[in-house]
C-alpha cells in the first residue's frame, strides 16, 4: 500500500452492517455483514478497480465514501480528514474533493430539470462563482465531455443513454474534485458507446488529475482502466495488487475463477472457465471461517476458524488472504503458516 501521506482516500477496516428487523416485532432479527473490514487506498492520479460478484458489498463501499451511508465502524480519510461519523451539514468541503457516478444515468438524472440546472446545481449548493460564472462553467464541462452546448436547454429523456451518462459525469466535474467514484459507470451501456465513455474517462484522468475508484463486475473493463485490482467477496478483499499482477498471477482460487471467465474475441478460443461449485453463503450473521472453503466444502474449512483473513503482502504489491482453502500451501509457506500445527 502506499504512503499515507501521499494518499487522497485512505479506508481502514471499513465495515458497514445493516440490521434486519422482524416483520411483526420492532427488535433486531439478525446482522447483514454487507461489508466487513475493508482496507485499500488510493493515490492522486491513480485508478482502482473494485471488482465481485453481484452483492459482495462494492457499492456499498462507494456509497459509504461518498458519505450516502455512515459506516458501521472503520475509517474513512479523504485528503487527511477523517469524515466516518461526520454530521451531514458539516460534509460541504468533502463534497468538492469527492463526487460519484452512478450506474444508471437515468434514474440519476432529475427529469424536471434541464441539463443546464442539473450540472449548475452542485455549484449553487456550494454558492461557487456569479450566475454568469456558472452559465459559463456549464458551457465548459459540455465541451470537456463531448456535448454540444445547445444540450445545456434540453432534458435527460431527449438523450441517450451514453449521452446521459456523459451530462452525469459533467455534473460530477462541476465542483473540479480530486477523487471520482464510479459505480459501474458503463453497465446499462451498449458495448460500443461503453468503449467511448471509458476512453473519454481516461482522458480525463490524464488532463485534470483525478482519481478514480472503479466500481464493477466486468473484469475486462477494469484491466482496461485499473492501474491496481481489488477482488471482493462476500464483504472481504481477498486479493489486491497491481493490475498485471493479478490478471497475470492471481493466487486466490476466486480471483483465478474470475479471471478465466473472461470472455476471448475469438471464435477459435476453447472456454476454460474454471467453475465454483455451491452457492455464495448469505452475508446475514454469516458463520466463522472461510466464507469461499463454506461455498466450496473445502477440507480445511475447520482450520480457517478463528483465523485472521485480512489480506497481507505476499510479494512486494500483491495482497492476499492467508486462506488455506484458496490459496496453494506453497502460498501459505511463503506468508509462515503452518496448518498442520
Amino acid at each position: 500500500m502506499t504512503d499515507e501521506q501521499t494518499n487522497i482516500l485512505e479506508v481502514y477496516k471499513l465495515s458497514m452492517h445493516f440490521p434486519v428487523h422482524n416483520n411483526l416485532l420492532p427488535i433486531r432479527k439478525s446482522i447483514v455483514k454487507a461489508v466487513d473490514e475493508v482496507s485499500f487506498s488510493i493515490a492522486p492520479g491513480e485508478t482502482l478497480g473494485l471488482v465481485g460478484e453481484s452483492g459482495c458489498g462494492k457499492s456499498t463501499i462507494g456509497r459509504c465514501i461518498v458519505r450516502l451511508l455512515e459506516p458501521t465502524e472503520g475509517h474513512i480519510r479523504l485528503m487527511g480528514k477523517d469524515v466516518t461519523h461526520r454530521a451531514q451539514w458539516r460534509l460541504g468541503d468533502m463534497r468538492r474533493f469527492v463526487q460519484m457516478v452512478f450506474q444508471d444515468p437515468g434514474a440519476s438524472l432529475d427529469p424536471r430539470m434541464t441539463v443546464r440546472h442539473l450540472i449548475s446545481e452542485p455549484m449553487d449548493v456550494q454558492r461557487i462563482g456569479s450566475r454568469q460564472f456558472r452559465r459559463s462553467r456549464v458551457d465548459t464541462l459540455l465541451d470537456l465531455v463531448g456535448l454540444p452546448r445547445t444540450a445545456a436547454s434540453k432534458f435527460p429523456h431527449e438523450f441517450s443513454g451514453g449521452q446521459r451518462q456523459r451530462i452525469g459525469i459533467a455534473r460530477a466535474l462541476a465542483l473540479s474534485p480530486k477523487l471520482l467514484v464510479l459505480d459501474e459507470p458503463v453497465s446499462a451501456l451498449d458495448v460500443s458507446v461503453q468503449s467511448q465513455v471509458l476512453n473519454l474517462l481516461l482522458d480525463l484522468q490524464k488532463e485534470l488529475g483525478l482519481a478514480y475508484l472503479f466500481i464493477s463486475h466486468d473484469l475486462s473493463v477494469v484491466r482496461h482502466m485499473a492501474d491496481r485490482v481489488a477482488v471482493m467477496y462476500l464483504g472481504k478483499i481477498v486479493e489486491m495488487g497491481e493490475s498485471d499482477l493479478i490478471y497475470h498471477d492471481p493466487r486466490h482460487a476466486y480471483t483465478k475463477a474470475l479471471i478465466s471467465a473472461i470472455p476471448m474475441p475469438d471464435p477459435t478460443h476453447i472456454n476454460t472457465a474454471l467453475a465454483i461449485p455451491g452457492d455464495v453463503p448469505s452475508p446475514i450473521d454469516p458463520p466463522p471461517g472461510s466464507a469461499f472453503g463454506r461455498r466450496i466444502n473445502h477440507p480445511y474449512l475447520e482450520a480457517t476458524y478463528g483465523m485472521d483473513l485480512t489480506p497481507v503482502e505476499i510479494e512486494p504489491g500483491h495482497w492476499v488472504a492467508p486462506d488455506p482453502c484458496a490459496i496453494s500451501l506453497g502460498d501459505l509457506a511463503k506468508l509462515g503458516i503452518d496448518i498442520y500445527q
